[in-house]
């Protein structure tokens, strides 16, 4: 009992050294004059800005457009004609190359590889 009235009249004591030191001076003008600067800055900003001229929707379609053909692939430093022959010598190659395991479809096939497997497992 006694502890804790000693630890209320300590705290008492904080308390009143607190109230008595008033504000820090972090919060006073300092940080009306960053509100002052602030608002000066965004004005000029402001101004600025409205010096730019606009662009008209007919120029911004342009501008998407260019950037849409530039972008097609960043990686390919011939365009889309170059892209499009491409693809067409890979599928060529696709579907010229054999394909793997056309064995296992026929009934024969099958078959063959059951005998492989058996003879594979058994020791």
């Amino acid at each position: 009992m006694n502890k804790l009235l000693v630890a209320s009249i300590a705290n008492a004591f904080v308390a009143l050294a607190t109230a008595q030191t008033g504000p820090s001076p972090g919060l006073t003008g300092e940080n009306s004059g960053n509100t002052q600067a602030t608002a000066a800055e965004q004005a000029k900003n402001v101004s600025a800005s409205k010096q730019v001229t606009k662009l008209s929707k007919e120029e911004k379609k342009k501008l998407a457009k260019d950037a849409t053909k530039s972008n097609a692939n960043p990686e390919n430093s011939s365009g889309s004609a170059a892209t499009a022959a491409m693809q067409k010598q890979t599928v060529e190659q696709s579907k010229a190359a054999s394909k793997q395991n056309t064995e296992l479809k026929s009934k024969q096939g099958k078959q063959q590889l059951e005998r492989e497997l058996q003879q594979k497992s058994t020791p």
